[in-house]
């Protein structure tokens, strides 16, 4: 079963490149682009999706060990021109954040469904009406909550590093308006924005937690 949802992405990477050898240089590194994009945002949809979570996880740090730069030159080849690998960075920046978006959305509503009942599940526990282990699945439930935000966070962190990178070395060698800088920078400032939120709702939701210990 594991192996039937990691084949999924990968599958779907393996369709979108298949016509590529007509392609031009251009095109056909976009879609390499665009396809791998469609991996990263596979593997993290599924690394937050379920109980197993984290060992897709740490198949995405597999790359961790590169120094930011190798990350960056590695990143480039994959590519014909600047324009492509820019444009492919944008479309791999977008996967993450809309896989966070999503992820982050989910928290707050389990944020907020906690907050109701936090107090009330402690009087019940005092009182008698609701047994310890009953309260101890909830607290469970946030452990591996809070697990998960850690393996997107990983991921996030590490990602907007690199993405910092790439927009100060194209920086330098292209004008101040550029349209595939503006949009990656837009898309970077959205990634750092997704990845407070994350940590935020963490913090909560750890909070939340130290309050359920009885």
């Amino acid at each position: 079963m594991k192996r039937h949802h990691l084949m999924i992405p990968l599958l779907a990477a393996s369709l979108m490149t298949s016509g590529c050898a007509s392609m031009d240089d251009q095109g056909r590194t976009r879609t390499e682009g665009t396809a791998a994009g469609a991996v990263i945002g596979g593997l993290l949809g599924y690394a937050v999706g379920d109980e197993r979570g984290a060992a897709i996880g740490a198949a995405l740090g597999a790359g961790a060990g590169y120094a930011i730069g190798n990350e960056v030159a590695k990143r480039k080849q994959a590519y014909a021109t600047t324009e492509a690998f820019l444009d492919g960075e944008i479309a791999h920046v977008q996967q993450f954040n809309q896989t966070t978006v999503a992820y982050n959305e989910q928290v707050r509503a389990e944020i907020t469904r906690l907050e109701a009942e936090a107090d009330r599940m402690q009087a019940r526990v005092a009182s008698g009406e609701m047994a310890r282990d009953e309260l101890q699945g909830e607290r469970n439930a946030i452990a591996r909550r809070l697990e998960k935000s850690e393996t997107l966070e990983k991921a996030l962190a590490r990602e907007l590093k690199v993405q910092q990178r790439i927009l100060a070395e194209e920086g330098g060698s292209r004008p101040e308006d550029d349209p595939y800088l503006a949009q990656l920078s837009a898309e970077v400032e959205e990634l750092q924005r997704n990845l407070n939120q994350l940590r935020d709702d963490s913090a909560q939701l750890a909070s939340i937690d130290e309050r359920l210990s009885v």
